[in-house]
């Protein structure tokens, strides 16, 4: 499959810069779902290197670069498409303005804070930093799907009560709250305890386990008195454990569960660097390429925000992770790599062995000078 010119599962050898205007020439114009970034990040050192790319812009240098890139990849992406911008706490600042400029700051869909290393190291002299970011930007958020993963588990509570949100006063029909103390009539009064200030407004009855007549509270509230309402209206259960009165919502589950912004090794087992290297080991024995990504980090990215035949763009290749993982979801994928050496050693028998096994679809590669 092509797009005008550009096929599907292609390598392009050539800078980003210079690339990816010639595809907007091209039917890939707002044709990708998804385009993840993984630049040089900036390192500073006079004569740092990352893999066998120059790593010692100027913050202006850097941004400059990237501007040139993002301006290019805002126009390939699809409407509902994202752009995933990798970087370290280097140059995190100068991507988050440009990111702000070029996309839009209400386009931001937030920020995600990956552990890449179960080993610290202590070079700094003050902290020991074991994360990296990627920043998610929409083309347009309000078209952008929600990032899902998994469902909710049902008869998770949820209180109410929040310590310091605004008090409002909510109201539930008869039969709509389920009490676990005793039956009987509960005087209106006091209910709140150190930081909850909390009101029953009217007295309430409750028979058999349940209100049977209206249940008035004023509470500092996680949600709106319209929010409960229609919490109410779809047939949301709420309970009452113990006096003091504290409602919670219980989670009917089976709903899609939105993926946080913490990816870590010790609280979801995700990948990390090392799971990189021992990978790198094994597709290039002795010689690891520098600096890629665990194949993990990658097929949750692409999981949560492409679906089976979309586009997956990838400016910086490197050894071909990005395009691996989207052979391997079913995405059509287009890599672009400008060092030749880092094509003919690692991206493209990477990608050439992939699709070997199994598939009848060859690796295109296009020099772009």
């Amino acid at each position: 499959m092509s797009f005008l010119g550009i096929s599907a599962n292609s390598v392009h050898l050539g800078d980003a810069r210079h690339v990816l205007p010639k595809f907007l020439a091209t039917g890939l114009k707002s044709s990708v779902k998804l385009c993840y970034l993984d630049p040089p990040f900036n390192t500073r050192g006079s004569q740092s290197t990352r893999g066998h790319y120059r790593d010692h812009r100027t913050t202006g240098g850097w941004a400059g670069l990237m501007r040139e890139v993002l301006r290019s990849v805002h126009s390939l992406l699809r409407e509902d498409g994202s752009l995933w911008l990798h970087v370290d706490a280097n140059e995190l600042g100068t991507a988050r303005v440009l990111c702000d400029e070029l996309f839009g700051a209400d386009n931001s869909a937030g920020i995600i804070t990956w552990e890449r290393t179960r080993r610290p190291a202590y070079l700094h002299g003050q902290m020991s930093s074991v994360t990296d970011f990627i920043l998610v930007y929409a083309k347009d958020r309000s078209k952008l799907p929600p990032f899902t993963e998994g469902i909710t588990k049902p008869g998770t509570r949820t209180p109410l009560a929040h310590r310091g949100n605004r008090v409002v006063e909510l109201t539930f029909p008869p039969n709509t709250v389920r009490f676990n103390c005793s039956d009987g009539t509960y005087m209106a009064g006091n209910h709140s305890s150190p930081g909850i200030d909390a009101h029953l407004v009217k007295d309430v009855n409750v028979s058999g386990g349940r209100n049977t007549t209206w249940l008035h509270m004023t509470l500092p509230s996680r949600y709106s008195a319209a929010k409960v309402d229609l919490l109410i209206s779809d047939g949301a259960e709420f309970v009452i454990p113990k006096v003091p009165f504290r409602i919670s919502y219980v989670a009917p589950g089976g709903r899609p569960k939105l993926v946080t912004n913490l990816w870590s090794w010790q609280l979801s087992g995700m990948e990390t660097n090392e799971d990189a290297a021992r990978q790198q080991q094994e597709l290039f024995p002795g010689r690891p390429f520098p600096s890629a990504k665990p194949e993990g980090l990658l097929r949750r990215i692409l999981s949560l925000a492409s679906e089976p035949g979309d586009v997956v763009l990838d400016c910086f290749a490197g050894s071909g992770t990005t395009a691996a993982v989207a052979q391997q979801l079913g995405r059509r994928w287009i890599a672009v790599e400008e060092n030749r050496q880092t094509l003919d050693g690692y991206l493209r028998p990477r990608m050439s062995n992939l699709l070997d096994n199994g598939s009848e679809t060859e690796v295109r590669t296009e020099v772009h000078l």
